[in-house]
């Protein structure tokens, strides 16, 4: 079954439908830095880097079964001060227009959670309005990574939609709703690859924001906060680089300090010790991306598309899944859903690609 990846950036995406079996023929992103990285790990996929604005598509219409991809979510989230209508960022247009023109068998769009609130809750349901006139039976969801084998709390909405019948979202396999425990940031960062060291400095915030957990509030300076190894890590964000970097605690420094603050204690001046921020690697890992993956461009880029990309592994499930109901028909109620096996381990997906 082939594939089209719309604003593909690094490639998290085309990852996991590769891994899934699909083959990806057309990734488009206008990102130059991006785009070297697209190209290093996918030199067979033809690659378009323009403005998807300027793209035609009727060219792959009847060629492709899926049409997948991540218009730029700032228009929704709060990040974005939730702009929306009034964004000239707002890709979801172009994306269904994609739609329309390569008529697929299915499309996925992924995007923040934010477009499924309230406030923009016009917004989606115009959006699914649009994507079923097309003749696509369009179903929803919020899904945490985490609760798929990404060892990080990423929340993200995907749509999904299938000409013959209702897509069904695959079960969750770890975490309260699955059967297995989250894969830690502990475990994903074990034994991580040398790398060149994150040299932001981490200094402790001169007006500490407390809140019941040391991962939480503002401890130190910059956007970054101190990652809890002992549990999936907080979203890596598309701003990190520099001190927006999530930080690396091995000693228990924030947990003490955090106790020490709660208890009354006057704050801390100058650099942390015993402390570090993520590396470009550790950050792709935490992402799912495998060890040999090249990243290209400036290093607050490199940055940049990891935290923009969609988790290789979160990739993997759900078009595994859309892969197998395409090919065998709607899942049956009480028929358990086809999804990552158990015992694939994070380290398979880090050391060798996965085959459907």
């Amino acid at each position: 079954m082939r594939s089209v990846d719309l604003f593909c950036g690094a490639g998290g995406l085309t990852l996991g439908l590769e891994n899934a079996g699909w083959d990806t023929i057309l990734g488009v992103d206008h990102n130059a830095s991006a785009c070297l990285t697209y190209k290093a790990n996918f030199p067979d996929v033809h690659l378009i880097e323009s403005d998807i604005k300027s793209v035609d598509f009727t060219k792959w219409r009847g060629d492709v079964d899926l049409v997948a991809g991540g218009p730029p979510c700032q228009p929704f989230s709060v990040a974005g001060r939730q702009l929306s209508f009034t964004d000239p960022r707002d890709c979801v247009p172009e994306f269904i227009r994609a739609v329309a023109e390569c008529s697929p068998n299915a499309f996925l769009m992924e995007n923040v959670p934010g477009l499924a609130s309230q406030k923009h809750r016009d917004y989606l349901e115009l959006t699914i309005e649009k994507l079923a006139s097309l003749g696509y039976n369009v179903t929803y969801s919020v899904l945490d990574a985490a609760d798929y084998g990404v060892p990080q709390h990423r929340r993200r909405l995907f749509i999904v939609g299938i000409r013959d019948f209702e897509f069904t979202f695959p079960t969750p396999l770890y975490g309260p709703l699955g059967t297995s425990p989250y894969i830690t940031s502990g475990e994903a960062l074990e034994d991580s690859p040398a790398d060149t060291p994150n040299r932001a400095k981490v200094t402790y915030a001169k007006k500490p924001v407390l809140r019941p957990q040391p991962w939480d509030g503002m401890l130190v300076n910059g956007g970054g906060r101190p990652i809890n190894l002992a549990e999936p890590s907080q979203t890596i964000p598309a701003s990190a680089g520099g001190n927006r970097t999530h930080i690396i605690d091995s000693t228990g420094v924030f947990v003490e300090y955090h106790r020490y603050l709660m208890s009354g204690g006057t704050p801390y001046e100058g650099i942390v010790p015993g402390v570090r921020r993520l590396t470009v690697r550790e950050s792709a890992r935490l992402q799912t991306f495998p060890d040999d993956y090249i990243f290209l461009g400036q290093t607050s880029s490199q940055y940049c598309q990891i935290g923009n990309a969609v988790p290789s592994r979160l990739s993997y499930v759900l078009t595994e899944s859309l892969r197998h109901q395409l090919m065998k028909g709607p899942l049956e109620v009480g028929v358990p859903k086809p999804s990552i096996p158990h015992q694939l381990s994070l380290l398979n997906l880090l050391s060798e690609p996965v085959t459907a």
